[in-house]
């Protein structure tokens, strides 16, 4: 097929490279004029919060030595050498303006320098990413009023403007918390100013390393999901759920103590700030598309008053201060809104299908978190946001080239809309509200990967023995070859598989 794919980040990306695997035409439009998604646009000095191990294609090892924790620059630098080493067709500054559906396929109209043009595909990928679009904001009044200024953590492309002020941050996100850090580093009084805290984990958990905690079956096991594939999990999740319940207490209780959110402190006002700072929701629940890694310095700037924390609902400023809904002022002469992203929005694609994408405050939420049933001939890569997730964009392309060539044979539409409304009842019973939570399965992706692997008739566990599999952290070194194995097992002249009857 000739497949175009509306995206050039790492998941488009990632997804192209999948679908030539398999003999596809594949051109990647980005509206942009560079590679990676909002790693393009992000401010300076962010890190991916993943090992350098976790965050790469799975044929494709880094070519370069990249930190524990890449850098926004090696990334992109590492996208730059897988495209140019895959040949992919990737066309910057190609905006796509409208999608019309064609007899088996689309029209796409794209804006570029040259013009707009107008080309014909078999199938379309969006891969438009969830944390590039518009901002979130905030309905604040008064804003004239105040003699200050006003920006997003977007808008921050030189650290110097943290520098030297009184700042408040508003939002309690990874962006949150590294614009706190980073402004009180370089010498400003910061307010952190936030409705409610939440789990923040420290690199290093008792001494270990998050990621071989968190990337571990041994841990993942104990995260509440959907579902639950293989029965000693749901074993866990139904008779031995007291188990799980004094996991996480346990994880939460040694998390508190690491980062100080506890009441020994001597300093009341160091008791009263850390108190404001901790979570009351379990850490399973707060598990939306991310748990931030807390910088080093935010705790201990807290502790020493230069990181005022604030709970509070800010409405509306005076001539130099942030006002909130109870009244109190916060002075400052920078506000730095990192409140995140609306849901993701589809203004190429015809109004009936982005009444049906669009509808939901949370997001989309598709069938295996990668098609929509009820528009043909298109699929989503990347909003299967996970933990793991340049694996998760892998297994899911690899599912959908099974069922584009016919060796997957999907359900009626219905038994897929049911399952996808299973799903969201689920997440908004159990999972903090983001707006796109439909796209989020965060540290759900071992269940969730078991149940692709299980649809494509390939290994779920990864590790040569069952110690590993249970204490040594996944990788993206655990999918090598994954495609070769899928060709290897597949039966050409045999039935077309049937994914598994589960929600996921």
């Amino acid at each position: 097929m000739r497949i175009a794919i509306i995206g050039a980040g790492i998941s488009g990306i990632a997804a192209a490279r999948v679908l030539m695997k398999f003999g596809h035409e594949v051109v990647v439009l980005e509206r942009g004029g560079a590679l990676g998604g909002v790693w393009a646009v992000v401010y300076p000095e962010v890190r991916l919060q993943n090992v350098a191990e976790q965050y790469r294609l799975n044929d494709f090892p880094w070519p370069f030595p990249p930190d524990l924790h890449p850098t926004r620059e090696q990334i992109l630098r590492y996208l730059e050498a897988a495209v140019a080493h895959f040949a992919i067709d990737v066309r910057l500054w190609h905006e796509v303006v409208a999608a019309r559906e064609a007899p088996d396929g689309w029209e796409l109209e794209t804006r570029a320098p040259g013009g707009v043009t107008r080309e014909r595909f078999d199938f379309v990928v969006v891969a438009a990413g969830q944390f590039t679009g518009e901002p979130q904001g905030l309905e604040l009044s008064d804003r004239a009023r105040f003699a200050g200024q006003v920006i997003t953590d977007r808008d921050v492309h030189d650290l110097a403007v943290l520098a030297g002020k009184e700042v408040a941050v508003v939002g309690f996100g990874k962006s949150a918390i590294d614009m706190a850090a980073l402004a009180a580093e370089r010498g400003s009084r910061v307010h952190h100013v936030f409705r409610a805290p939440r789990w923040l984990l420290p690199q290093h958990i008792a001494g270990v390393h998050a990621v071989e905690l968190i990337f571990a079956r041994a841990s993942t096991a104990f995260v509440p999901a959907w579902v639950q594939p293989s029965a000693a999990e749901r074993l866990l999740h139904t008779r031995l759920a007291p188990a799980v319940t004094a996991f996480w207490s346990l994880l939460a209780g040694v998390v508190r103590l690491q980062c100080g959110l506890h009441p020994f402190w001597r300093d009341p006002e160091v008791r009263r700030r850390m108190a404001l700072l901790t979570p009351e929701a379990s850490i399973p629940h707060q598990m939306r598309s991310a748990l931030a890694l807390v910088p080093d310095s935010y705790f201990p700037m807290v502790v020493k008053g230069r990181i005022e924390p604030h709970r509070g609902e800010p409405v509306g400023f005076s001539e130099r201060a942030l006002r909130l809904a109870d009244g109190r002022e916060i002075p400052c002469d920078l506000v730095v809104l990192s409140t995140g992203f609306k849901s993701p929005r589809f203004p190429f694609l015809p109004e009936r299908h982005r009444e049906i994408l669009e509808r939901e405050p949370d997001g989309p939420q598709l069938y295996r978190h990668l098609i929509e049933p009820r528009i043909p001939r298109l699929a989503f890569a990347g909003y299967n946001h996970g933990f793991l997730h340049v694996a998760g964009v892998e297994l899911a392309t690899l599912w959908l080239c099974a069922h584009l060539r016919g060796d997957l044979v999907l359900p009626p539409a219905e038994e897929m809309e049911r399952h996808i409304e299973e799903i969201r009842r689920w997440k908004r019973a159990h999972i903090l509200f983001e707006p796109a939570r439909g796209a989020a399965v965060s540290t759900r992706f071992h269940q969730y990967f078991d149940v692709l692997l299980a649809d494509l008739g390939l290994r779920r566990y990864r590790k040569p023995n069952a110690l590993s599999e249970l204490c040594s952290w996944y990788s993206a070194r655990d999918y090598d070859g994954i495609f070769d194995e899928y060709e290897r097992g597949r039966d050409p002249a045999g039935p077309p598989r049937r994914p598994l009857p589960v929600a996921t």
